[in-house]
Parts: structure tokens; sequence; C-alpha cells
């Protein structure tokens, strides 16, 4: 491969890495999956599984779901227009 190309897909890569770390995700549980992730808990991120919560459209929180096991196991999510992000986290509802 020639030095331009190697050089455009570190910089695709470079992109794709701001974009998954800095932007909100397309679903819910890829939202709390990447919280997760980021917040130093890459293997639950991977294994756990996710439930939709009973609380919908929080005005204030959004979404609740729900992750067994953790000692912060509930995720409030909220949509925006790029996306799902996680708006806030707890032990309880």
């Amino acid at each position: 491969m020639s030095r331009t190309k190697i050089k455009r897909l570190y910089a695709l890569f470079a992109l794709l890495i701001v974009y998954l770390v800095f932007f909100p995700s397309p679903t819910p549980e890829i939202a709390v999956r990447k919280h997760l992730f980021f917040s130093f808990h890459p293997m639950k991120a991977i294994t756990k599984s996710i439930h939709e919560g009973t609380i919908k459209n929080d005005p204030r929180y959004g979404d609740e779901y729900e992750v067994n096991d953790l000692s912060q196991s509930y995720f409030y999510v909220k949509k925006n227009a790029l996306g799902w992000r996680v708006t806030s986290t707890g032990s309880g509802p």
C-alpha cells in the first residue's frame, strides 16, 4: 500500500473512534452498553442483558433501562436529534 492510502485508513479509523466516543448511539441498548464500557466495565458491557424498565418518556430523565448484577443497575436514556444517550444512572428508580 502507498503512504497516502495508509494515511487515509488512519484518518478513517480516527474518525470512527471519535464518532463512537462522542456521538449518541443509534439505540438505547447500545447507549447503555457504551456507557458501561467507558465506565470501566467492558466485560459487563458485552455479557450482561439489558431490559426495558417501567418508566417511559420521563420529561427530565427519559426512558428507564435495567442491567442486573451491577451496583448501579438503573440507567435512564434520552433521545435527541443525533441518537440516544445515557442521562442518569443509579441504584434505584
